[in-house]
């Protein structure tokens, strides 16, 4: 994906979903179970999501070391996650945001401010 291209889906959701419902290392979740999560929100009900259209973002998620992939079956894929993510508000904007311990830098997704905490 180009750096202009947006995403169907925002990385935000994405984070924010896998925090409230799989920020645990020992469980595993799947593409699929995001989908659904992402399927109950107003503003993808009627975007008709198919799991290729965020896709991008979790490989995102991998080469940043916090996903781990355990398991594939055609277009389901099964997660891990490296470490558990914690929520951090940007200071300039105000903007809560996920992230793992791991993942550097910490840039707000709305301001790409550093001021995170």
């Amino acid at each position: 994906m180009s750096a202009s291209t947006t995403p169907k889906v925002s990385r935000q959701d994405i984070r924010q979903i896998i925090s409230d419902n799989f920020n645990d290392t020992d469980y595993r979740f799947s593409n699929d179970e995001i989908l659904g999560y992402l399927n109950e929100m107003d503003r993808y009900k009627a975007a008709n999501l198919d799991v290729l259209d965020f896709e991008d973002v979790l490989l995102e998620m991998e080469e940043s070391g916090f996903l781990r992939p355990i398991a594939q079956n055609f277009n389901t894929r099964y997660y891990k996650i490296m470490t558990e993510l914690e929520s951090k508000t940007c200071k300039d904007c105000n903007t809560v945001s996920w992230f793992a311990e791991a993942e550097e830098p910490k840039l707000c997704p709305r301001c790409r401010s550093k001021n995170m905490a």
